[in-house]
């Protein structure tokens, strides 16, 4: 997916605004990512069915109706400006109806990991290839993605939204 991605860069979105910083390619806008997607969203899938099963004692405590938002596939650059400053994913109407977040680390890197500050405790998660964070998306579960010092970073991720 890596060289896929730096073989399109016509379909890049880059943002450039404040600590957001990275380019996006918004995978569902391309037939040509559509076997990745599929495979992807497989994934997420079957991880949300384990996370029901082991931690919420079956689904009830999810909404029997959801959906995904597109998935994007995200690079950081490994220099010293792209990074995702602390930030929640659900801030106004439009990202509300998130309720679940999924990202997949795509390579592994030293640094770049995806930091939480929760109730004055500092979590991180490594960027490890083939590792799946998943996490509510909401106010309490403050987050950043970190800078890469080495080598460029990637992730694919999505959310659930409520329907």
């Amino acid at each position: 997916m890596i060289e896929k991605f730096e073989s399109h860069p016509e379909q890049y979105e880059k943002h450039h605004e404040g600590a957001m910083q990275f380019s996006q390619i918004k995978l569902q806008g391309y037939q040509v990512w559509g076997e990745e997607v599929k495979i992807i969203l497989e994934a997420f899938l079957k991880h949300l069915k384990e996370y029901k099963n082991t931690c919420l004692n079956g689904s009830w405590q999810l909404p029997e109706k959801y959906t995904f938002e597109e998935v994007r596939m995200k690079r950081y650059l490994p220099d010293g400006v792209d990074e995702f400053g602390d930030h929640v994913d659900v801030l106004n109407y439009e990202t509300a109806r998130r309720f679940l977040a999924f990202f997949i680390y795509l390579d592994n890197n030293e640094d770049g990991q995806t930091l939480f500050r929760i109730k004055g405790h500092n979590w991180s998660s490594s960027c490890t290839q083939g590792n799946l964070l998943m996490f509510p998306p909401l106010w309490p579960w403050v987050h950043a993605g970190g800078k890469p010092t080495k080598v460029s970073k990637y992730i694919v991720g999505s959310y659930l939204h409520y329907v």
